[in-house]
């Protein structure tokens, strides 16, 4: 543990930092303003793509009522290809709002069920470009005049439709999980003053930028207008369709950079059988299977018998369907925004123009977002946290509805006084606010509602709770498509009025109905001194002391416990708990296990291991590459004598192979064994093909892990916590939202365990007999096609050597050993107990693999090592732990110096 190793006189040591008083040490959280974090630099290029396609769509979509609604006429003041009256248009333009918006359920299903949101926006993005290539080609002069235009607008409608949808329900979550850190915590800022970085105002901050930049897409009419007016509608939609090539290119090109969630399985219908057993039990609470149980109703419904069916699943669902119910009032809002794309398009068609195309000034309405969401964000909100004014998100919505409703009511007066005036004599920039007002509106309903849609959700339904959000403007759609014989002469009027009372009636429900729907600000986790330097973690945790605290002089830390859970105490999650506790994070850790080191159950494996270095793995890359890092891990523990080493030894071994070993083992393993010699034929017993003898470590397996265990425990290893308990389920390791990674190293459970069932895993049964033989002083194996046959001195264990079957299907004596060495058959040996256990395997090798499942949530799957845990499992923990080094990053590290009771706190990465 080379930081260990730095005293105070050190060049290269960082000063302490500690809390300059005791009364630093206490502080009022209530009193501190909460900040948002820094956004990952790689969101902004989720942010580039979402750009671009909102510059496709509003750019295509932007020209449509002109071109649906108008003759086509060249000489025309306003342009028009279909003649088809403002009716079918407004029409057509809401199908086509409500097919894109409706579509985003497919594109989440396919996300959270199938191929993840990455491939899903890719998949959607080619749909786009076939739509958008449908629609050029049948928008030219020559299309509109054969009859093929409207045929090809409604096909394209549909195409392009379905890839929007694919976009927007994943890109918004896709956006957001490429930031992970959900804990809150104080930071002293350079001026001194002490703030809590708050995680959820990090989302809105990143909400905030996402919308701006959507509105900043959304500016591509005033290109695609005005090319519709003064050169042809075909070359306006090109325009889009060259904008998402490039988009989906840079997409597709930064892949490597972003964090990516898997799909599922089948969450949408186990979400839908969940909410089938809450609606017949009356209540998520009683659908719960721990409840269930209890009334001994579990066997009433067959899915909660499943595996997956869970106390904590059932509790994930409850907060989907809660976010679910928060937009139900939402398309009474829609309406009224939709309302800015049509039918106040044509409103503009009937007033004095004066060269302005009358669809240019829909873009208004982000123009005026670009300016507020920056106010926003860097006026308006922090000058609320600053006073402690809370406006909360039920806040944020009712305040948006009343906003829309003034711009209709501003648009109903317009339009009585159009209908007073002679035609085209109002100028049409006195229609402003009503863009202007929706605009407002929207940072306050759309971006609060991208909010609610990703934070309320469960991880594995965000696509899909994102896409009924956006399903809400499909549903207002519909209902403008109901509205579409008055939206014409002479009903107008009414009819933006009653839109306005509709949204302010529905701003009021929203507040009455949600308005205790929200939780309260994130718990605060960790205080930051000078650009991250972590000294305090006010959540409880072990120590020597037993009291939550590491003490050290006059001042105390906190830390928390469950930053990094550790699933599963054999000899592969020991291995994980050392190398994090070297690298700095053990003050983070909990270690859970079913068995412990000392406990004897069968199902345990790590204690009735022969434990030693061997050739018994596998040719793979993969093996052989941790083979060799295990070993020369192992050996330099024991040449520098550290304590880890303990029941470690050298020991001479000879390995005999019934078949000839692969070409690259034999290359791989004579690069790095001490003293190994390739046996010649003369000396290899009958039916062996090769043989090596080389210098092999053994260990004393039940030893070496008690040994682990109580060093871990120490303070100097970090005082990494053990806790003895059965995990039903892999989510359930997640012990609370402050738990970012779990080394996920359960062993034999993978095959069936709900989070993972890897069904290439299965128990190999292993028979071993412990005897006591003095005259044994080497290591001697022999690898044959369906059995391995070993024979194993114990280190520090009074001459105790292990005699072992591996892989056997027959019986378990000792014969077989005795005549690979016939020193066995002397009289001092003596068999003091035999054994079974059960060694982890899986089919194609071990697996060592990370899985983000949410934010702020990543599992490093580490098991299936079969009977190589000890050799490999130092080589499996550096492999596991490089998996998820950025993610440690953003947790403290402690280094020691002068013994445990000199401790250093490291800056966060």
């Amino acid at each position: 543990m080379a930081d260990m190793n730095k005293t105070p006189s050190d060049p290269e040591a960082i000063p302490e930092t500690r809390p300059s008083s005791p009364q630093q040490a206490s502080i009022d959280e209530s009193t501190l303003r909460r900040v948002p974090d820094r956004i990952p630099w790689v969101v902004l290029l989720v942010i580039i793509v979402e750009l671009g396609e909102r510059f496709t769509y509003f750019g295509l979509s932007g020209p449509f009522q002109n071109y649906i609604k108008n003759p086509y006429d060249p000489g025309a003041e306003l342009p028009g290809a279909l003649g088809k009256g403002q009716a079918i248009a407004t029409a057509l333009g809401n199908f086509f709002k409500f097919w894109a918006y409706a579509s985003t359920v497919i594109g989440a299903i396919v996300a959270d069920q199938f191929v993840g949101k990455f491939k899903a926006i890719l998949i959607a993005c080619g749909i786009y470009i076939i739509g958008l290539t449908v629609l050029v080609s049948t928008a030219t002069p020559a299309a509109i005049h054969g009859g093929s235009a409207f045929g090809g607008l409604v096909a394209a409608m549909v195409i392009i439709g379905l890839g929007t949808g694919g976009i927007k329900a994943n890109v918004t979550p896709f956006c957001a999980e490429q930031y992970q850190n959900v804990q809150a915590y104080i930071k002293t800022l350079k001026s001194g003053e002490q703030v809590i970085v708050d995680p959820d105002l990090t989302v809105e901050r990143m909400f905030l930028w996402f919308y701006w930049a959507v509105n900043i897409g959304a500016l591509s009419p005033l290109i695609t207008v005005n090319v519709e007016k003064y050169a042809s509608f075909w070359l306006a939609y090109l325009i889009p369709l060259i904008v998402i090539i490039i988009s989906a290119a840079v997409f597709l090109c930064s892949s490597k950079l972003f964090r990516k969630t898997r799909p599922q399985g089948s969450p949408i219908v186990d979400v839908a059988r969940t909410v089938h057993i809450a609606i017949l039990e009356r209540s998520f609470e009683k659908a719960k299977p721990s409840t269930l149980r209890e009334k001994g109703r579990l066997d009433c419904y067959a899915f909660a018998n499943h595996p997956d069916y869970t106390d904590y699943g059932v509790e994930k669902v409850r907060s989907g369907v809660t976010a679910c119910k928060l937009f139900l009032l939402f398309p009474l809002y829609f309406v009224c925004w939709t309302q800015i794309w049509n039918n106040v398009i044509s409103q503009a068609g009937y007033m004095a123009l004066h060269g302005t195309p009358n669809d240019l000034l829909q873009n208004l309405d982000p123009i005026a977002l670009i300016i507020f969401i920056p106010l926003l964000d860097f006026v308006v909100y922090p000058l609320l946290r600053r006073y402690k004014i809370d406006f909360r998100p039920e806040l944020k919505v009712t305040a948006g509805f009343f906003l829309a409703a003034l711009s209709m009511v501003y648009a109903s007066v317009l339009q009585y006084y159009i209908y007073k005036s002679p035609p085209n004599s109002i100028h049409v920039w006195i229609q402003t606010p009503i863009y202007v007002l929706v605009g407002f509106s929207e940072a306050f309903v759309v971006i609060t509602g991208l909010e609610l849609a990703y934070t309320k959700a469960p991880e594995s339904l965000r696509s899909f709770v994102s896409a009924l959000f956006w399903l809400t403007i499909g549903i207002a759609a519909a209902i403008c498509i109901a509205l579409a014989p008055v939206s014409q002469d002479p009903y107008l009027t009414w009819m933006y009025g009653s839109l306005g009372i509709v949204a302010a009636v529905g701003g009021v429900l929203f507040y009455v109905l949600f308005g205790r729907a929200f939780t309260r600000p994130a718990a605060l986790d960790a205080e930051v001194v000078d650009d991250g330097v972590v000294f305090r973690m006010n959540t409880d945790g072990l120590s020597p002391r037993g009291d939550g605290e590491i003490y050290f002089g006059c001042n105390q830390l906190k830390m928390a416990r469950d930053s990094i859970v550790i699933l599963g105490a054999g000899i592969i999650g020991l291995n994980v708990a050392l190398q994090l506790s070297k690298r700095g994070y053990g003050q983070q850790i909990t270690v859970i296990g079913k068995d412990l080191p000392g406990d004897s159950n069968v199902d345990y494996t790590s204690p009735w291991a022969g434990a030693n270095f061997s050739g018994i793995s596998g040719n793979d890359s993969n093996a052989l590459r941790w083979d060799k890092a295990g070993y020369l891990a192992l050996m330099d523990l024991i040449d520098r004598g550290a304590e880890e080493a303990k029941f470690l030894a050298k020991i001479q071994s000879t390995e005999y192979w019934d078949e000839q070993p692969s070409a690259e083992k034999i290359e791989s393993v004579t690069e790095y064994l001490r003293d190994v010699k390739v046996l010649p034929k003369a000396e290899l017993p009958d039916g062996v093909s090769f043989g090596l003898s080389f210098t092999t470590i053994s260990l004393n397996a039940p030893a070496h892990c008690l040994h682990l265990n109580s060093l871990l425990s120490r303070p100097e290893y970090g005082a990494i916590k053990f806790e003895k308990r059965t995990v039903t389920a892999l989510e359930d390791a997640f012990l609370s939202q402050r738990t970012k990674i779990v080394f996920n190293c359960i062993g034999n459970a993978a095959k069936t365990m709900p989070g993972v069932h890897d069904a290439k895993c299965y128990p190999t049964r292993g028979q071993i007999v412990l005897v006591k033989a003095p005259a044994v002083q080497q290591n001697i194996m022999r690898h044959g096609k369906d059995y391995e046959t070993y024979i194993i001195p114990r280190p520090s264990s009074d001459s105790t050597v292990i005699l072992g079957g591996y892989l056997q299907k027959g019986d378990s004596d000792s014969r077989r050993t005795g005549e690979l060495l016939p020193v066995l058959k002397q009289n001092d040996t003596k068999i003091m107990k035999a054994a079974v256990g059960f060694r982890p395997s899986r089919e194609t090798g071990a697996r060592v693999e990370r899985e983000d499942i949410g934010t702020g949530r990543t599992v490093v799957h580490n098991y299936g090592a079969g009977g190589t845990g000890y050799q490999a499992g130092m080589g499996m923990a550096q492999d596991a732990v490089d998996l998820v080094q950025e993610v440690l990053g953003q947790l403290p590290k402690t280094v020691y110096e002068q013994g445990p009771a000199r401790l250093r706190w490291l800056p966060c990465a």
